[in-house]
């Protein structure tokens, strides 16, 4: 890959995901039980409470299994699980005793061979309820998103079926709810304002889809018990035969779906503990104060925990405290990497415009490489720039369950004065070049100009490499104007030009306030996640935003979490619930409707 790799090897994170990564995911459709899933779950949810299984605490690992020998002379009758595809099975000929009957059901001796998962669309703002609220939902007794914790608007539910199937029987009695032809057809038209709820196989979740929690119990998500969970597709694998009941047991076994492969990844807005954050950070006499307690424990139990400098730490020179200043010296001493420790973030992309903040007598760009130094001195990898320009666009690599994650980081807001060279030290630009924004009067910074300007060429190749080298590849991009919510025709064209390219997580900052969000080609895109740590105070916007959870079943991504916070006492980011949490996820969906691809000015 070239210049791609950066020294070293990826450092595992240790192992908080409770999902062995031996497991591939191999779960497929049981096209013929959906009548039989849909009679389950109504009587599920209709049956009343039960005992919550998730209450945080992460799935027991599931036990590893080879798939056992099956003799191919087999016949079977019913409907063959999309799970025994492989098993080599023959239909039973006309008039014959079939080996082997699968027969759909809740039986005592059944296996699971699909989980499925109650969903909603982004706009609905909720991602947890009681199986009591969402039979409410599924039923047509609750029809208002507002009466189950989330914002209003009109409860839409939808059924999808695989139209391979002839009919679906057994459905709860969903209210005036239509079906779609296939899941690809939920999903597009799963829009952020549809309201829809459903419920659909696993494998066909998607991030415009929010998948629910119920009662605490979260499959998709990797909390709780897969023996817990409740809506699944079940079959009995009935022995007619001697050959039959010889194979029973391996054939149950072998068509039996594993649970997900889960990996968390979670991404957090602009990080400034400098000025009055500092301040305030001193004052408590714990330099971890911002982040210790219930937002650290989140950030540390994810996979995969990132974050965006908006500012240097370094030890160089003496940072300014809450004072006003010809010129903001956002930098911080080295102290505060107790807070990002304690939190357990992975990697930070530097490629932001105040990495260079140095202070009196000290030299630009020796504050962005002494930040690198500290924060990889404590285990946090630093990506998107370096000494040069190829260490500059070298990736942050990390191994998690087995599956290999690049990070890269990229700046489109001083990058005309900051990005590296092939022999200076910088950031990442994410422009190919910033002649044309240089020559261009007046003389703005770039991230004002056309996003005709912008050129992603390069920001695509680099991708496209980094593609080749990992599983995953995530770019964080520092783009866009500040003070709404609404991204520019310059983020739009450069984070949609990311996931062209191939990157299955993208995140944008730098407006200090929550933007829109918008999901292309299965990739969620968010424009900005507001101030995390920050003590910008101008508007109520400056102090909110969200932590974005995305969760991979293996190498897809498979649905999100905003969960929106507010910044107290100038530094620290707490998690809302209410009024609050609603106003700031409608401010991101409000602004997201609509969101459609605009002419470059």
């Amino acid at each position: 890959m070239g210049g791609m790799a950066r020294e070293g090897e990826a450092r595992p994170k240790s192992a908080r995901n409770p999902w062995l990564p031996a497991f591939i995911i191999a779960i497929g459709m049981f096209a013929g039980s959906l009548g039989a899933l849909a009679w389950v779950l109504f009587d599920v949810i209709s049956d009343g409470e039960t005992e919550a299984a998730g209450n945080g605490i992460e799935t027991p690992t599931a036990e590893a299994r080879e798939t056992p020998h099956i003799d191919g002379r087999l016949t079977y009758a019913g409907v063959l699980p999309a799970t025994a595809a492989d098993l080599g099975l023959a239909p039973v000929a006309a008039g014959e005793t079939p080996d082997i009957e699968f027969v759909p059901g809740a039986f005592e001796d059944s296996v699971v061979v699909g989980y499925y998962a109650p969903v909603a669309a982004l706009g609905a703002a909720v991602d947890s309820l009681t199986r009591e609220q969402l039979n409410g939902l599924l039923t047509g007794a609750v029809t208002d998103w507002a009466d189950v914790g989330g914002l209003p608007g009109v409860v839409r539910p939808i059924w999808a079926f695989d139209p391979a199937t002839a009919t679906v029987d057994g459905l709860p009695p969903i209210a005036n709810a239509p079906q779609a032809g296939s899941y690809e057809q939920l999903r597009a038209g799963m829009s952020i304002e549809s309201g829809f709820v459903s419920v659909v196989p696993i494998e066909e979740l998607d991030p415009s889809m929010m998948a629910i929690a119920i009662d605490g119990l979260d499959l998709v998500r990797g909390f709780g018990d897969p023996a817990e969970w409740p809506f699944t597709a079940r079959v009995a694998v009935q022995a007619n035969t001697g050959r039959g009941r010889a194979q029973a047991a391996a054939i149950a076994q072998a068509i039996t779906a594993p649970p997900p492969m889960v990996t968390r990844i979670v991404a957090t807005g602009d990080i400034l503990m400098s000025r009055c954050s500092l301040a305030r950070i001193e004052a408590s006499g714990d330099w971890a104060s911002s982040l210790r307690g219930e937002m650290a424990e989140y950030l540390a139990g994810a996979d995969l925990t990132l974050g965006s400098l908006d500012g240097a730490i370094h030890d160089l020179a003496e940072p300014y405290r809450c004072v006003a200043m010809d010129y903001p010296n956002l930098s911080s001493p080295p102290q505060v990497r107790e807070a990002l420790t304690l939190a357990g973030f992975d990697g930070i992309t530097i490629a932001t415009n105040h990495i260079f903040d140095c202070g009196v007598g000290c030299i630009r760009a020796e504050a962005m490489m002494r930040t690198i130094e500290l924060l990889e001195e404590v285990g946090i990898q630093a990506y998107g720039g370096g000494r040069n320009l190829d260490e500059a666009f070298a990736p942050g690599l990390f191994e998690i369950n087995g599956l290999k994650i690049g990070v890269l980081g990229f700046d489109d807001v001083a990058a005309q004065d900051l990005e590296a060279t092939a022999t200076s030290p910088g950031t990442a630009p994410m422009d190919d070049s910033y002649d044309n924004e240089r020559a261009d009067l007046p003389a703005e910074p770039a991230f004002y100009k056309s996003a005709s300007l912008l050129g992603v060429e390069r920001l695509q190749r680099l991708i496209r490499e980094l593609k080749e080298e990992v599983d995953i590849v995530v770019i964080q991009i520092q783009s866009g104007t500040e003070d709404t919510h609404r991204p520019s025709d310059r983020s739009l064209k450069g984070l949609r030009a990311a996931v062209e390219a191939g990157a299955d997580m993208v995140v944008g900052n730098q407006a200090h306030w929550v933007q829109a969000v918008e999901v292309r080609d299965g990739v969620f895109i968010p424009y900005a996640l507001g101030n995390f740590i920050f003590d910008q105070t101008h508007t109520p916007e400056h102090s909110q935003g969200y932590v974005l959870e995305a969760t991979f079943h293996g190498t897809k991504m498979v649905t999100v979490r905003l969960l929106p916070y507010e910044i107290v006492n100038l530094h620290r980011p707490v998690f809302v619930d209410g009024a609050l949490r609603l106003k700031i996820l409608n401010d991101v969906f409000e602004a997201s409707i609509g969101l459609g691809v605009r002419e470059p000015r």
